[in-house]
């Protein structure tokens, strides 16, 4: 006996959707032959998960911890609270669900070290046998609305630090580097103009700049509480060098690509920086800038200004961290009039055009199915993340960008 179980959603090719909106969708059956079920259950469900080992002593300590977002169960037929059995005639079976996405759910992410996934399930329930459990992952997005973030992230950022290499009689004079951005929100499909202005008034020359885009994850136990970071390097670029006694200014293009976007609250917090090193010939030490950046999923306008934003969190629930054990669910108010954020919440389409949505490279692919005993249908999964066709910001030029390379004849 054959069954097959299909799961899709309503005017969602890609299955992705925002923090806050309804995700309505049909649930197929195909029997060749009637089954006997005692009911046939829709689970919706999001979910963190974190776990992970480390080495102490003379033995490995694991630490793992969880936090649920939503979880709804309809009965398509029958139910569990009796021992009534049903019949699935042989043919096709069409039933709708729907749920309301809470507001606070997080982005979904698959990491090393643990996920946040969102989850269709269809179970099947025979107690007399076993359950058959088929199951459907989509994608869940903050709504990370750089228009409506902090006003830091649209206006140029700026860094500058110095760095003498040696000591005592050997100590060089001061490794001066000046970091430039135009802004620090961007969305995916951008492209970051860096300039860096080096002021190398050493007698090393710089022998080449690496720039990294940086994504760090940070990993929460509850039991016990604990964390740890992952550092994943998800852009690069290389400039050219730097002459001693010699003054340069350099202005690279970092790609941003798709990616999960920032997030500093749950179970798992993503955030980004740039890295900007600058490699000191016949030393081992280098310097290195470091400035944070905002990754969103919806971008900066253009020109005009995108729809109202739906209500914020309160401050207290900012303060809340994983470990503080507060419960702020009743302070989360849930959006019920969204409808297609998408296209309703990005700046007109004679600005922008409707995001593509893609695979990060960068994280892996989880396992939908391991909680399940006997599944069917695709273990693997992967979140999609909206990534932009947009113009590109500007680079910033400082005082320096005019020379592109000139002997320093004092330091300032």
């Amino acid at each position: 006996m054959v069954v097959t179980c299909e799961i899709s959603f309503d005017n969602n090719r890609y299955g992705t959707f925002y923090a806050g909106q309804l995700v309505e969708g049909c649930v197929t059956l195909k029997s060749d032959k009637p089954k006997e079920v005692e009911a046939i259950v829709v689970k919706v469900v999001g979910y963190s998960l974190t776990k992970w080992s480390e080495r102490q002593l003379t033995s490995n300590k694991l630490f793992a911890g969880r936090e649920d977002y939503l979880s709804t169960i309809v009965y398509l037929v029958g139910s569990e609270e009796n021992n009534n059995r049903h019949i699935i005639e042989a043919g096709v079976h069409t039933y709708n669900f729907a749920c309301q996405l809470p507001y606070q759910c997080p982005s979904s992410f698959e990491g090393r070290y643990g996920c946040i996934r969102y989850l269709v399930k269809v179970l099947l329930v025979r107690p007399w046998k076993y359950n058959q459990a088929y199951t459907h992952g989509f994608t869940v997005l903050k709504l990370m609305d750089l228009n409506f973030e902090t006003p830091q992230l649209r206006v140029a950022t700026h860094s500058e630090g110095y760095r003498t290499f040696c000591c005592g009689p050997c100590k060089t004079d001061p490794l001066k580097m000046e970091l430039h951005l135009p802004q620090a929100g961007y969305v995916p499909g951008q492209r970051i103009p860096v300039t860096v202005t080096v002021i190398n008034n050493t007698h090393l020359a710089v022998s080449e700049l690496r720039l990294c885009l940086v994504m760090l994850v940070r990993y929460y136990s509850i039991k016990p509480e604990h964390s740890r970071v992952e550092r994943i390097i998800i852009s690069r670029a290389k400039g050219d060098s730097v002459l001693r006694q010699c003054t340069r200014s350099i202005t690279l293009h970092m790609d941003v690509p798709a990616t999960p976007p920032t997030c500093l609250e749950h179970l798992i917090q993503i955030a980004y920086h740039l890295e900007v090193e600058a490699m000191v010939k016949s030393l081992r030490e280098q310097q290195l800038m470091i400035m944070p950046l905002t990754i969103g999923t919806i971008p900066l306008a253009v020109s005009g200004i995108v729809v109202q934003q739906p209500p914020r969190r309160s401050a207290h629930y900012e303060a809340a961290g994983p470990a503080s054990g507060q419960r702020t669910t009743d302070e989360l108010p849930m959006v019920t009039s969204i409808a297609t954020i998408p296209n309703g919440l990005t700046p007109s389409s004679a600005d922008i055009a409707p995001p593509k949505y893609e695979e990060s490279k960068f994280t892996v692919r989880g396992n939908i199915n391991e909680e399940e005993l006997y599944a069917f249908g695709k273990n693997e999964f992967a979140p999609l993340y909206p990534v932009y066709s947009i113009p590109n910001p500007p680079p910033v030029l400082s005082s320096n960008s005019r020379n592109i390379g000139y002997i320093n004849q004092s330091f300032n």
